[in-house]
């Protein structure tokens, strides 16, 4: 078997994983740069990611498109991310349309994040963790 059907099979491993995997609510977009590895040497690319949710602290799986410097090509992604306040570092695979070949890739840059703890509802009241509106206790005296 070629190692380009490989690639392909395992592109199709992660496209199916990622499509099996619960589907979050709040999707969000990130900005970045990516270092892919296929092709004989390093490609450094900036691009686009689209993320499974917006929770900080939390992993996510994503899809993207890149420019690549190097070979002045675009290379769509699939992959998964780890999303922090307001950034993202993530690992991906992906296929490079000037060379025709498919390469992994390791991600950073910056996304639209979403911190739950302690968000107010603007009504006076808070989530407490599970989604639920939680009332502030009464003032006494």
């Amino acid at each position: 078997m070629t190692r380009t059907r490989l690639s392909l099979y395992a592109l199709a491993a992660s496209v199916g994983s990622a499509v099996a995997a619960p589907v979050s609510a709040d999707p969000t977009i990130g900005i970045g740069f990516s270092l892919s590895f296929g092709g004989g040497q390093p490609q450094l690319g900036a691009g686009v990611r689209v993320f499974s949710n917006d929770e900080e602290d939390e992993l996510a799986a994503s899809i993207g498109l890149d420019y690549v410097f190097t070979t002045q090509s675009v290379r769509p992604t699939i992959g998964a991310a780890y999303l922090m306040e307001d950034s993202y570092i993530g690992l991906d695979a992906g296929y490079n349309s000037t060379l025709g070949t498919f390469d992994f890739g390791a991600g950073a840059g910056f996304a639209d994040t979403d911190d739950d703890s302690g968000r107010s509802g603007g009504n006076g009241t808070s989530e407490n963790g599970n989604g639920e509106n939680v009332l502030p206790p009464p003032e006494l005296g």
